[in-house]
């Protein structure tokens, strides 16, 4: 059986004003094309989370957590993909993936949630020359440091990236940079104990290069070895 890609899904109002949980069309596709079987991860509560702060949505219940802990016990890499906000039963998500060292790929909002777990700083508005918060296909240039997970999947010191953030991460928390742009932003990080702890500041599901090919490649190679040799010990 392929392996299973859990991507988390994140509240949306549709153009019917119904309220759905979504995720892009293009992430599904990259992780369909190098054989992975993509579902979407929904929260386990009910809530208002348009609507609601996030201080308001009720916490986690204990059960509402233990079937979090089924969904995610199927899953052999987990996708956290970029959002505006970060609720709470996405850092129950991916506190799961860090214990059980289930591969993970975050993506925007998905590498500052991973920043932030375990002493990361809060993130700060951009300032700087670079617009990171871009229509065009390609913003800037990444610089990519040697002897990272980073390096070894793209194999390349330098490339350009597309880019849609107003916000970054001020420091990598317990991670370890992979990658800056020209103006010092934290562009990838990664978790050297883990398996594969992947941060992107950029969306690599919206780039058809040979970059974002090997990265796909690359997680679920990874999800493929965790179901065949992590679950089995």
């Amino acid at each position: 059986m392929k392996p299973i890609i859990g991507i988390v899904g994140h509240p949306y109002i549709n153009k019917d004003d119904n309220k759905i949980f979504q995720t892009a069309k293009s992430l599904v596709g990259k992780i369909s094309e190098h054989g992975g079987l993509p579902i979407i991860i929904c929260p386990t509560q009910i809530d208002d989370y348009i609507n609601k702060k996030n201080n308001e949505i009720n916490q986690l219940t204990f059960l509402e957590k233990k079937d979090l802990d089924e969904i995610l016990d199927q899953c052999d890499a987990v996708i956290k993909p970029g959002a505006t906000r970060i609720y709470e039963y996405e850092r129950y998500i991916y506190s799961y993936v860090f214990q059980k060292d289930i591969p993970y790929l975050g993506i925007c909002a998905g590498m500052q949630l991973m920043a932030h777990y375990n002493n990361g700083d809060v993130n700060e508005k951009n300032n700087s020359d670079i617009n990171h918060y871009s229509k065009e296909k390609y913003a800037h240039k990444i610089r990519i440091f040697q002897g990272t997970l980073l390096y070894k999947i793209l194999k390349e010191e330098e490339i350009k990236v597309n880019s849609l953030h107003n916000y970054h991460i001020k420091d990598a928390g317990i991670n370890k940079i992979s990658a800056f742009s020209a103006d010092g932003i934290i562009e990838a990080i990664e978790n050297p104990n883990k398996q594969f702890h992947l941060g992107l500041q950029w969306h690599p599901e919206g780039l058809d290069d040979k970059y974002s090919y090997n990265l796909f490649e690359s997680l679920v190679e990874n999800a493929t070895y965790y179901k065949t040799k992590i679950k089995k010990m």
